[in-house]
């Protein structure tokens, strides 16, 4: 078990650096372009794309170790923004499948997040919000402790 934690925390610490590395290149290149909307390729690309997946590390990592860490009954905390990062990610894969009439055009969360900074700025904060029974429990321990 305690080879899993291991692998489960180094994995969490490289989805966390795939997040800043993507808040910095998206956030970086739209300052200095001046505008959200003026951010230059490939950076901005390449940011949501580092972004997506470090949330993706982070949200999935999370909840495992939510599971299997021994934090008691504080994990409940992290069913809300696990349900609401889901809820996310599904009406982004699904909205687009509910036009029948006509082919869609191909969409992929990268385009989604940079046409929708809101949803952006939900997903970050609720994939976070899922480490919050983790850091409460480790503060517990560490008031125990002393």
């Amino acid at each position: 078990m305690y080879g899993l934690r291991l692998l489960a925390r180094v994995t969490l610490g490289l989805g966390l650096l795939l997040l800043a590395v993507g808040v910095v290149l998206t956030g970086g290149s739209a300052v200095v372009a001046g505008d959200w909307w003026l951010a230059r390729q490939p950076w901005i690309g390449i940011g949501l794309t580092s972004l997506i997946w470090g949330l993706a590390v982070i949200g999935l990592v999370g909840l495992l170790l939510n599971v299997i860490e021994p934090i008691g009954r504080v994990r409940i905390l992290a069913i809300p923004p696990a349900l609401l990062v889901v809820v996310v990610w599904l009406v982004a894969y699904m909205a687009p499948l509910s036009g029948a009439c006509c082919e869609q055009p191909e969409r992929d969360m990268a385009t989604l997040l940079y046409s929708q900074p809101q949803a952006l700025a939900l997903l970050i904060v609720g994939t976070l919000a899922i480490l919050l029974p983790l850091a409460i429990a480790r503060r517990r321990l560490a008031d125990r402790r002393k």
